[in-house]
């Protein structure tokens, strides 16, 4: 199909289980409702045939038509009667979505992956993005209403005969934070996107809920799309994003939502009447939520509000996952050649920061100079460097500012990013001067993908001379150039913690784990940390490899290394050491604790391997681990590493999924 890069047959067969009984063929009447959705000649006769065709389908939209909560004063006895009390658009949604409902979500069992909370979700998103076609003007809100009450299908897919149970993933996952389509792709074997794609391209549904289904979580801007298609899924993903924001996604867990860049590159969010779309969204709902047999949360004021909090958010966490090269525009003032040059004279923040407010202060002669963060948890801003050319002998890094409603201009430069004059309008600012012991200061933001980085701070203390607007502009050349040498620094720090990991697994490499063992045995020589090293070994993995394919092994180690960090302490050190290989580094670690740390892993993993059986049969997913601890008479690290290994040989010899020590 023209846009979609579906996955193989062979892709689906390692997902599901095929060979215990086919996926059911898409039933015949919801794919007849689809093509009335998309017939623009479709009338209510056509509609009230194929409904009337099924009697126990006919029977349920009828009942929901009268449902109290419609206000109707007589009972409706024909689909056609329903019609004219309700519209009918209304009864085309009513119809399709009883039938979706009854012919592929209804279940009578409860387990973690709860299908009425998931049905929830599906209804909420194709009213929100209905409700967004409407406002944006796109031609057809029907195709919007079924592409977003579709999108999650793989989800049913896997729950119906996914090798890995689908609810048993779902109580994995609660542990984990980061977007559940990943956590779908590593443990799944596919992410519920391209397994609804490939559905619905094998069952001939329509090509753009095809589209939508393979593209509402990823990256489209590459694609050659028209601005027809483009937009039908920056509309779905949107609902789909603002559903969860509403506490409404598709299982019990909070997630962070993330928007393609693509969404705002096609809609303009500030367009978007929110409180109207909410308040539709609240009345249809509702209107439908005692029927189906789950709540809905109301306060459409408060969510309106939690609502533009989260896409401001959004442009943040989009900017993370996303990241775009950013091109710095050049200036020339002479003036301030010096200020405008000495950022990028290094790539370490600190030294970057010094150098810049020494720089100013040659350029511009004040007094004091300092740079502000943010601190997120106090909601409130921390002087971390300072250059005092007056001698003062204040320490400013000692004063906090509060972020709240006083701070006057403060909050004006963080929220608007653009310089402000601090002169005491506030109860805030006046508290702030007087901590400063000054009449006035001026502040300026410096920016990383249009994110405030920080403030840049300034005043004449000792001479109390005036600050000159024309001074401020200049400053704020400055600071624009402070952000790009800070996002260098950050960029190349980036890079050479890049260069540091294993290209598959995101552990460290074994170049890392060389240099940082170097310097804990070196330590644990000097008397000063107790150190152990555990060798972890996947079993049988060249039985993996060569029964499903490499592609799989290296899903098992990828699921093993997440495994490795979940489990070990922030200042342990995981590599991956070669292979399926794996070594951690345990300071301040006696040997009887690096074992009950190593028996923790084996016990994970083997409880992982339990869950991933039907996605591997005939193999199970167990590791072995060896223990070594320094002692005076190891001599070097590579004797430690082979004892350690030599532990790690003796328990798979003994059987596998053990742990010995050596």
């Amino acid at each position: 199909m023209l846009n979609l890069m579906l996955p193989l047959e062979s892709d689906i067969k390692r997902v599901l289980n095929l060979e215990i009984k086919e996926i059911p063929s898409f039933p015949p009447v919801m794919a007849k409702l689809l093509k009335i959705f998309s017939d623009a000649d479709a009338d209510m006769e056509d509609l009230s045939k194929l409904v009337e065709t099924d009697p126990g389908i006919s029977t349920r939209v009828l009942g929901l038509a009268n449902a109290s909560l419609y206000g109707l004063n007589k009972k409706i006895t024909a689909v056609s009667e329903a019609a004219i009390h309700l519209g009918f658009d209304e009864v085309k949604k009513i119809s399709l979505g009883i039938t979706v409902f009854e012919k592929m979500v209804k279940s009578k069992s409860r387990t973690p992956f709860d299908r009425r909370f998931f049905w929830r979700h599906c209804l909420c998103v194709a009213t929100l993005s209905m409700a967004i076609a409407e406002g944006l003007g796109y031609p057809n809100p029907g195709e919007a209403y079924t592409c977003g009450l579709l999108h999650d299908l793989g989800k049913i897919l896997f729950d119906l005969q996914g090798r890995v149970n689908y609810g048993d993933f779902i109580a994995t996952v609660t542990k984990h934070t980061g977007p559940l389509i990943t956590e779908e792709r590593e443990l799944m074997g596919m992410g519920h996107d391209d397994l609804g794609a490939y559905y619905s391209s094998l069952w001939d549904l329509p090509a753009p809920l095809a589209l939508t289904i393979s593209h509402h979580h990823r990256r489209y801007g590459h694609l050659d799309l028209s601005q027809k298609e483009a937009l039908l899924i920056s509309i779905v993903s949107l609902a789909n994003f603002l559903s969860w924001t509403q506490g409404m996604g598709s299982i019990d867990i909070i997630r962070p939502p993330i928007l393609q860049p693509e969404v705002e590159k096609n809609i303009d969010l500030t367009t978007i009447d929110f409180k109207k779309i909410i308040h539709r969204l609240d009345r249809e709902m509702e209107n439908t939520s005692r029927f189906y047999g789950f709540t809905f949360p109301s306060a459409s004021q408060f969510r309106e509000n939690l609502l533009r909090a989260n896409l401001q958010l959004c442009t943040i966490n989009t900017t993370y996952y996303y990241p775009e090269t950013r091109q710095a525009k050049p200036v020339e003032v002479s003036k301030i050649k010096e200020s405008i040059t000495s950022p990028h004279r290094s790539l370490d923040p600190k030294a970057i920061i010094t150098a810049t407010l020494k720089a100013i202060y040659k350029d511009f002669k004040f007094n004091r100079l300092y740079v502000m963060k943010v601190v997120k948890n106090l909601r409130s801003l921390k002087v971390i460097e300072f250059f005092d050319a007056s001698d003062t002998g204040m320490d400013l890094k000692s004063i906090e500012i509060s972020i709240d409603k006083t701070a006057g201009g403060f909050v004006d430069c963080l929220r608007d990013k653009v310089p402000v004059m601090i002169t005491g309008r506030t109860s805030g600012e006046q508290k702030t001067l007087m901590e400063f012991n000054i009449k006035e200061m001026v502040i300026v933001p410096f920016c990383s993908h249009n994110k405030v980085m920080g403030i840049l701070g300034m005043d004449n203390i000792a001479s109390e001379k005036a600050i000159l607007p024309d001074v401020v502009s200049s400053i704020a050349i400055v600071a624009n150039e402070l952000g790009i040498a800070m996002e260098n620094a950050i960029t190349y720090k980036e890079a050479k913690a890049i260069s540091l990991k294993d290209g598959l697994t995101g552990l460290l490499n074994r170049l890392a784990i060389d240099e940082l063992l170097a310097k804990s045995f070196r330590k644990a020589v000097e008397g000063k940390n107790k150190l152990c090293l555990v060798m972890v070994d996947v079993d049988y993995f060249k039985k993996f490899n060569d029964t499903f394919g490499h592609q799989a092994g290296d899903n098992i180690l990828k699921l093993i290394a997440t495994t490795l960090k979940k489990l070990s302490r922030p200042f342990d050190h995981v590599g991956r050491y070669g292979g399926e290989e794996f070594i951690i580094i345990l300071n301040n670690t006696n040997l009887s604790n690096a074992l009950v740390y190593a028996e923790r892993i084996r016990r994970e993993i083997e409880q992982l391997g339990r869950l991933l059986a039907n996605r591997f049969p005939g193999l199970s997913l167990t590791v072995s681990a060896g223990v070594s601890e320094y002692q005076t008479h190891i001599k070097t690290r590579d004797d430690l590493i082979k004892t350690a290994d030599t532990a790690l040989y003796q328990a798979k010899e003994t059987g596998r999924n053990k742990v010995a020590s050596g």
